[in-house]
């Protein structure tokens, strides 16, 4: 006996254990909750097994959280399931005089059913906590869709479906099964061919459109498998949604024997029925293909980042992560590989899941190994996009000796050589002028190792091309528009707000600000300096005084840009786009920002105002502090501004391009 049959062994014995001490318990009820306009209609098909169904029973009374109702269909069983029954108040009970089996039960149950929706549910699994408004918010939020299933796991802890595959040859299989179920490439929403019927909630209308369950597969087996072939013929999806998790004694309700006999049987129903949509999916042979039905024109693309993005570090990170957003929204089937910092980070990890994008993490602390991965899916990807200067110089050779004529795409995210020649200059050292085109022919060498490069702006877009790099595409940002209420009178102080990292320009802006400029302000308009992002800089964190407020990290910076009547950047070396002041002119906070920084996104004093120098910038914040119809003209072009240039339809339409090269 192996250890997942010792298992199974201990825990029959538990089960029934506890059936007993729930029936000798007169007092013992499963008293379920009355609503009078049910959400989901959980469908459960009983035969035998009594201790099952009461684990499954006390989970749903535990953990479910919309309102439902259960309707219970007893097909003869001759256990104690009966007098389990009558110790259940306020479900919907069925009792057949023979066994009409699985099939014909569950559309006997979904005839009955008041809910929109329809949760089929095998009476031995348990389900987990939110299982029920994780379907229905997925059913209800993704488009086209018809039907949602989960993630099941054996007691023992091993994965039995991450959705399912259908091969072409009419047999079909887990994904997953057996494997470790936290792994990354289990725990992302994406379109299945299919879900089991263990737990699967489904469309009641759709379900009686098509047809409901196919009695040709009487008594059970495949029918779930058929009704989403009949879901796609309508134009739905089905839907894997692994934070919905399920434990499942698989054949806890019928025998392995029996089991197996209906699935050769049925198989063999499905492939006649469906020949000819066959070549709608993978052999047996494909791989990791296989999660990318034939049937879709999916671009599936390798995105090699530093990280997870965590949008509040800022290092262009907010940007990385709508970007990972939008190619996902596209249409293609995106991993994310981060190179240098493979941690796993929440919640932003689980939000790129759900938009279904596989995100690469470490497990057990194994470190992730980009030649590994790329040699384990050989010819997977049809794009490999590297993001940064540093990764392209570690990344761009193991793609190019591991996959052959693998198109790159190289992210710039800013031109990092031109961003450290300022700094120079501004530190009072100055580079030689060969030193300076070295530091640029260096950064272009390995541009032109990508097919096609990306970059945030027209300014470095230009700026690259005239090195000779012809396939330049630009790819920036998008904000939506959420403008704060308070007016001019109800709002005071200044606010700047950055990331404060290693290497960072904004500690040089901040200590810049707070030393030349704004004591200059303070002295004519007596107001606060907020300081507000990420610090990781003990010189950053030594500039607070009483008029000086240095935060560090915010959770949510609404409050800030709704109280700060003047928003300020004093950014004297950078390259890229300032995505903070993007996000503040989205909420409408005029800014003072330096020559640079306004040169960046091609800005005039209609939209910000440009302080030249200390004394300049000062008298800019002052005027603009003072001054209710500047504040307001500059508040108003600076919405404007945003809503035009970097709204979410010239994002999506910037994203579409990457896909397209010129003729070879």
């Amino acid at each position: 006996m192996d250890t997942r049959e010792r298992l199974n062994e201990q825990m029959k014995s538990f089960m029934k254990l506890k059936l007993n001490i729930f029936l000798q318990n007169h007092a013992a009820m499963i008293r379920l909750p009355i609503f009078d306009k049910p959400d989901v209609s959980i469908i459960l098909v009983l035969y035998n097994k009594a201790e099952y169904t009461l684990l499954c029973l006390e989970t749903i009374k535990a953990y479910a959280d919309v309102p439902y109702e259960i309707i219970i269909v007893d097909n003869a069983s001759a256990d104690e399931t009966s007098s389990l029954l009558s110790k259940i108040q306020n479900a919907v009970i069925v009792r057949n005089n023979e066994n009409s089996g699985y099939l014909e039960g569950c559309n006997q149950g979904a005839e009955l059913a008041r809910g929109k929706w329809l949760l089929f549910l095998n009476n031995d699994t348990q389900i987990t906590p939110s299982l029920l408004s994780i379907l229905k918010h997925t059913a209800e939020n993704t488009a086209n869709c018809a039907a949602v299933g989960g993630k099941l796991i054996y007691p023992d802890g091993k994965l039995q479906e991450a959705g399912s595959i259908i091969w072409n040859d009419g047999t079909s299989i887990g994904y997953g099964r057996g494997d470790d179920p936290f792994k990354p490439e289990f725990s992302y929403r994406r379109e299945a061919d299919y879900c089991s019927g263990a737990c699967l909630l489904v469309n009641k209308e759709i379900f009686y459109n098509v047809g409901m369950f196919d009695q040709m597969y009487h008594p059970g087996y495949y029918e779930e498998t058929d009704l989403s072939m009949k879901i796609r013929e309508q134009g739905y999806k089905v839907i894997y949604q692994p934070a919905a998790v399920v434990i499942h004694y698989e054949f806890g309700s019928s025998s392995v024997i029996e089991a197996l006999t209906y699935q050769n049987r049925n198989r063999e129903l499905f492939f006649r029925r469906w020949e000819n949509r066959m070549n709608d999916f993978n052999s047996p042979s494909s791989g990791i293909q296989a999660r990318v039905p034939r049937r879709q024109e999916v671009c599936k693309i390798l995105v090699i980042d530093d990280r997870i993005p965590i949008p509040q570090m800022g290092c262009g990170y907010p940007r990385s992560f709508k970007l990972l957003e939008g190619l996902a929204k596209s249409g293609c089937a995106v991993t994310l590989f981060p190179l240098q910092f493979p941690e796993k980070a929440e919640p932003y990890t689980y939000l790129l899941q759900q938009q279904g994008i596989e995100v690469l993490y470490s497990v057990d602390n194994e470190k992730l190994n980009l030649h590994k991965h790329l040699s384990e899916r050989n010819n997977y990807y049809d794009l490999v996009m590297i993001s940064r200067l540093h990764n392209i110089r570690e990344a761009a050779h193991i793609v190019k000796n591991t996959t052959i004529n693998q198109k790159i795409i190289y992210d710039a995210e800013a031109v990092f050589s031109y961003r450290d020649i300022l700094k120079q200059e501004i530190i009072g050292n100055p580079l030689p002028e060969q030193t300076v085109q070295d530091m640029i022919r260096q950064e272009i060498d390995l541009m032109k190792q990508a097919d096609k490069v990306v970059t945030v702006s027209e300014r470095e877009k230009r700026f690259i091309e005239s090195y000779g790099i012809q396939n330049v595409n630009i790819v920036s940002h998008h904000l939506g528009v959420r403008s704060t209420p308070k007016t001019f009178e109800r709002r005071r102080d200044l606010l700047y707000v950055g990331s404060f990292t290693p290497n960072s320009p904004n500690e040089d802006a901040a200590i810049y600000f707070t030393r030349e400029v704004y004591p200059l302000v303070f002295k004519e308009l007596g107001i606060k300096l907020w300081i507000v992002g990420i610090n990781m800089l003990e010189s950053v964190k030594s500039l607070a005084t009483d008029h000086i407020n240095v935060t560090g990290i915010v959770p949510d910076l609404w409050n800030y840009y709704n109280d700060c009547r003047v928003f300020v950047v004093p950014t004297r070396y950078a390259s890229g786009i300032p995505l903070k002041l993007l996000e503040c002119m989205s909420h409408g906070v005029p800014s003072v920002v330096t020559p640079l920084i306004a040169e960046q996104l091609g800005l005039d004093e209609e939209t910000v105002l440009v302080g030249n120098d200390p004394r300049d910038m000062a008298e800019k914040i002052i005027r603009c502090y003072t001054d209710k119809t500047t504040w307001q003209r500059l508040r108003r072009n600076g919405l404007k501004f945003v809503e035009k240039e970097y709204n979410s339809k010239v994002f999506q339409q910037q994203i579409l391009q990457l896909k397209e090269f010129p003729s070879d």
